[in-house]
């Protein structure tokens, strides 16, 4: 049996992880950013969207308490930096992705709406998703195309970057 090795090219786990915990924090923050401009503008606290979060997990014990809100922020960009493991691992297989951040962060971020608006949410709140909402969903495709953007944008520069140390190796 022989086991399929990294490419030479291929940066160490730690660039890898790095590369990917980066891009989480990216895309998470520009929903972080979105959701609480949302809940601000509907009258809601800036709470409201972690609680939200939360509440897949604990249920009506999220509408309390500053633990739910904690719940929600941790949930929230574990997801987003799943999101960003996803490109990241698949722009090393395709590598057109990381050289073309833009197109390829516009695509992403329609299919993360797409898998969000139309796999994960009507799991969570069958009565209420999918539904078309006009200006209101039109945003949240725009934001979920800022996540995909900034998701591959910073994969895209951890690629290009020189891997720690391996500059004085040269």
């Amino acid at each position: 049996m022989t086991a399929a090795l990294p490419s030479i090219d291929a940066p160490p786990a730690r660039g890898l992880a790095a590369r990917i915990a980066f891009a989480g924090l990216a895309g998470g923050a520009v929903d972080f950013f979105y959701a609480n401009a949302v809940a601000l503008t509907a009258g809601k606290s800036l709470a409201s969207p972690w609680r939200g979060v939360a509440s897949g997990w604990i249920g009506a014990a999220a509408r309390e308490g500053a633990g739910p809100v904690a719940l929600g922020l941790v949930t929230h960009f574990a997801v987003a930096s799943c999101m960003a493991a996803a490109f990241v691992l698949a722009a090393r297989r395709m590598p057109l992705l990381g050289r073309r951040p833009l197109g390829a962060g516009v695509a992403y971020g329609l299919l993360l709406y797409l898998l969000m608006y139309r796999v994960v949410l009507p799991l969570r709140w069958p009565e209420t998703f999918p539904k078309w909402d006009g200006t209101r969903s039109l945003l949240d495709i725009a934001a979920h195309v800022g996540v995909g953007l900034a998701i591959a944008w910073v994969a895209a520069r951890g690629e290009r970057a020189p891997i720690a140390g391996q500059a004085a190796a040269r």
